[in-house]
């Protein structure tokens, strides 16, 4: 037999042999327990894989989360140009009846300035009449004072 073997593990090479025994053991059993280059490289590629996949998962949900928004604020954005929109036809209603009633009012002050034009001219016309008329009066009154004038010669000779 192998001296290793038969000394007694009370001695200081048995202890020895024992201890390398344990350590070749402990060495063969990390080796074994050791995961392959393969493994490691698999198992790194799969995390990356999945933590990829679950930042594109957040992306994702971040972006659907922002489209919601988005809709939604397109949804109001419309809702505010509808409303709008409502007014700007509301005003332009507004504007047209306005247009039409200074397009009235427009015509009725034409009419009252050529009612004033005639109206004008018919006092200057009276005016004109009634200064003939005073001055036919003036007239017609000196030719009376000298018609009673005369009638009273006359009388005055018959007497």
């Amino acid at each position: 037999m192998p001296e290793e073997i038969a000394t007694p593990f009370s001695s200081w090479t048995g202890i020895l042999a024992l201890l390398s025994a344990l350590g070749l053991g402990g060495v063969l059993t990390a080796l074994a327990g050791r995961p392959s280059g393969r493994a490691v490289a698999a198992t790194a590629a799969k995390d990356e894989a999945t933590g990829e996949a679950a930042v594109i998962a957040s992306i994702a949900s971040a972006f659907t989360g922002t489209t919601a928004s988005l809709r939604e604020e397109i949804e109001r954005m419309q809702e505010t140009l509808n409303e709008f929109r409502q007014r700007v036809a509301e005003a332009e209603a507004e504007v047209r009846a306005a247009v039409a009633r200074e397009a009235v009012k427009d015509r009725l002050l034409a009419d009252q300035k050529a009612q004033l034009e005639i109206a004008h001219a018919d006092v200057l016309r009276l005016r004109a009449e009634r200064d003939a008329a005073n001055d036919k009066s003036v007239q017609q009154e000196g030719e009376i004072r000298q018609l009673k004038a005369v009638i009273e010669a006359r009388a005055r000779l018959e007497d």
